[in-house]
């Protein structure tokens, strides 16, 4: 499913700037049609590698990876969403919850031919010395890439985050992955373990990590969960877009073809915010294309256009169809469970008492 039927290329360099999902998709794939791959990560894939990130992915067997490797946690066949219209247990096609760290940390063990460049901070002079060194150069640096310099490249969501992976009694929630949305927010709680789980806390206003910090603490004491210290969260930036950001995903420089690849331009799914296996198979596409010939656009657009234009329309007509009907269009099969009617935006809090 993932090999490219191709005698290898000696003299063909692929660099690849960002060392998460997509880069490491695109570093295994590229592996196979030449030696000379380079892979340029601004952390290390060895220690205690956290991230602001969640930890759950939907369709597994979509990545290139075996099952039960080093950070493949357990299974997760159900998850608890929580909207303006209620509580929702939707079934999670080939669920799966990740210690990511250890994950990619395995996956770049994996690599065999592909020089990897740990605490590699790439600025635009650096990748415009890259650009000018290689054959197929990959942005994969997450949001805000540094391909922005050189496209028109933005987004139609991006909404600041504070996430981690903290240790608390969370028997009470095990072992359901949850997901509150409600106005401008979106929390989730992630269960590794009864006393482990990746938390998050997300806002479409533009707020500070010290305000969104004070908001978890809130929502947290709310069910129950002990507030993790400050400095164990990381700040990060939740984006996505719709089919019309593909224009921008691939172009030239230096003679070089440069493909976007990730949370770069924007894959995750705007209905989960999962977006792990997009950019997994986005990576995987940008290596595909160049070497087959094809529109990378071409095919991120037959890869990605169910979701997008699925979730495109969702987002106009929510308050329409309600988290059930969105559930239905994304071909989960659900149970309505409890529903409520929030009125004022303190009845934020009796939206997260579900959680319980």
């Amino acid at each position: 499913m993932f090999e490219i039927a191709t005698a290898k290329v000696d003299n063909m360099r692929v660099s690849i700037v960002g060392g998460g999902f997509a880069g490491l998709a695109a570093a295994q794939l590229a592996e196979e049609v030449t030696s000379d791959v380079h892979l340029y990560d601004k952390g290390t894939y060895s220690g205690d590698r956290r991230g602001a990130w969640g930890e759950m992915v939907w369709d597994y067997s979509q990545l290139p990876l075996d099952r039960h490797v080093p950070g493949y946690v357990r299974e997760a066949t159900t998850g608890i969403f929580i909207g303006s219209d209620g509580k929702t247990a939707i079934n999670v096609p080939d669920g799966v919850i990740l210690n990511r760290g250890e994950l990619e940390k395995h996956w770049a063990s994996t690599l065999e031919e592909t020089e990897i460049i740990a605490d590699a901070e790439v600025d635009e002079a650096e990748f415009r010395k890259l650009s000018a060194e290689s054959d197929l150069l990959i942005d994969a640096t997450g949001q805000f890439p540094i391909s922005r310099r050189f496209t028109s490249l933005s987004y139609d969501v991006a909404c600041p985050t504070l996430s981690g992976r903290i240790e608390a009694d969370f028997s009470h929630l095990y072992p359901e992955p949850r997901a509150l949305a409600y106005e401008n927010y979106f929390l989730w709680i992630v269960p590794q373990s009864p006393d482990e789980a990746t938390i998050g806390l997300g806002c479409q206003e533009d707020k500070s990590p010290a305000e969104l910090y004070e908001d978890m603490r809130q929502l947290l004491a709310e069910v129950d969960i002990e507030p993790p210290e400050r400095e164990t969260l990381y700040s990060g930036t939740d984006v996505s877009n719709g089919l019309r950001s593909l224009s921008d995903c691939s172009y030239e420089l230096n003679d070089c073809t440069v493909h976007i690849a990730g949370d770069a331009i924007g894959l995750a799914n705007r209905l989960t915010g999962f977006g792990m296996v997009h950019a997994a198979q986005s990576g995987q596409a940008a290596v595909r294309s160049f070497v087959q010939g094809e529109s990378y656009t071409r095919r991120l657009l037959c890869q990605n256009f169910w979701t997008k234009a699925v979730t495109g329309v969702v987002s106009p007509v929510h308050h329409t169809i309600g988290l059930d009907g969105i559930a239905r269009l994304a071909k989960s099969d659900i149970e309505y469970q409890e529903s409520f009617e929030p009125q004022q935006p303190t009845d934020i809090l009796s939206a997260v008492r579900i959680f319980i």
